[in-house]
C-alpha cells in the first residue's frame, strides 16, 4: 500500500522542530530585552546572562541542525516540508547571529557604562533595540505561520532603522569633539550598526518565508 499520508512519526518531528525553533525566537527576545534594559542601567548580571544565553542558543541551535539533517535523511520529506526543514537550517544560522550581536552589543555597553552619552542618543539606541525586538517577532510569527504579508512587511521595518542609524551617526559625528572621546562613540556607532545588522538578519527569515510559499527570492540575503 502506498503511503498517502505522513505518519505520525513524520509530523511529530515536524511539530517538533517548530516548536524548537520558537522557543528559541523566545530566548532571543529575551536577550533583546536584557540589551535594551542594559542601555538604561548597566547590572553586570544582565551582561552575562545575554553572553550565557547566546552560549546556549548557540548549542541549542547546533542540536536543532542536527535534527533538522537526520529528519531529512530519515522521514525523505519532499515539496514543501523539504522546503520547510531547508529553510529551517537558514533560519536557525540567522537566530545564532542575531543573539551573537547582541553579546556584542553588551560588550559594547560594559565598555562604555562610565561615559556620559547624551541622552537623544541613549533613547534612540533604545528604541532601535525596541524595533528591532518587534521585528524578531514578526519574524519568527511569519515563519512559522507562513505569513507572507507580515514578512513583507520587514522591509519597511527595516527602513525605519537604516533612518535611526543614520540619524544617530550624525549626531554622533556632530559631538565628537576630541580625541578622547572619539573611542567611545565609536562604540555608541558600533552599537547602532549591530542594530542595524540584526534587523538586516530579520528581514532575510522574511526573504525565506516569502520564498517557501512563492518559490521566488525577493532579494539576496545579506551575509
Amino acid at each position: 500500500m502506498n503511503k498517502e499520508y505522513p505518519s505520525i512519526s513524520f509530523k511529530n518531528r515536524i511539530e517538533n522542530i517548530a516548536k524548537n525553533i520558537e522557543e528559541l525566537g523566545d530566548l532571543t527576545i529575551i536577550s533583546n530585552n536584557d540589551t535594551v534594559s542594559l542601555l538604561e542601567c548597566y547590572d553586570e548580571s544582565t551582561y552575562l546572562n545575554i553572553l550565557n544565553r547566546s552560549n546556549d542558543v548557540d548549542i541549542k541551535t547546533i542540536d536543532l541542525e542536527k535534527e533538522c539533517i537526520s529528519f531529512m535523511a530519515i522521514e525523505q520529506p519532499v515539496a514543501r516540508d523539504l522546503m520547510f526543514i531547508e529553510s529551517s537550517l537558514r533560519l536557525l544560522s540567522h537566530i545564532k547571529r542575531i543573539c551573537r550581536l547582541f553579546m556584542k552589543i553588551a560588550e559594547s555597553i560594559k565598555n562604555i557604562q562610565n561615559i556620559e552619552i547624551p541622552e537623544i542618543i541613549i533613547m534612540k539606541l533604545k528604541y532601535m533595540g525596541n524595533c528591532t525586538q518587534y521585528m524578531i517577532k514578526k519574524s519568527i510569527f511569519a515563519f512559522l505561520n507562513q505569513d507572507t504579508e507580515k514578512a513583507k512587511e520587514l522591509s519597511v521595518d527595516d527602513d525605519k532603522i537604516d533612518e535611526l542609524y543614520d540619524s544617530i551617526l550624525e549626531q554622533s559625528t556632530d559631538i565628537i569633539k576630541n580625541k578622547e572621546s572619539i573611542q567611545y562613540f565609536l562604540k555608541v556607532i558600533t552599537i547602532a550598526r549591530y542594530f542595524e545588522r540584526i534587523a538586516d538578519k530579520t528581514v532575510n527569515i522574511g526573504s525565506r518565508t516569502i520564498f517557501m510559499q512563492t518559490f521566488k527570492r525577493p532579494e539576496i540575503e545579506s551575509s
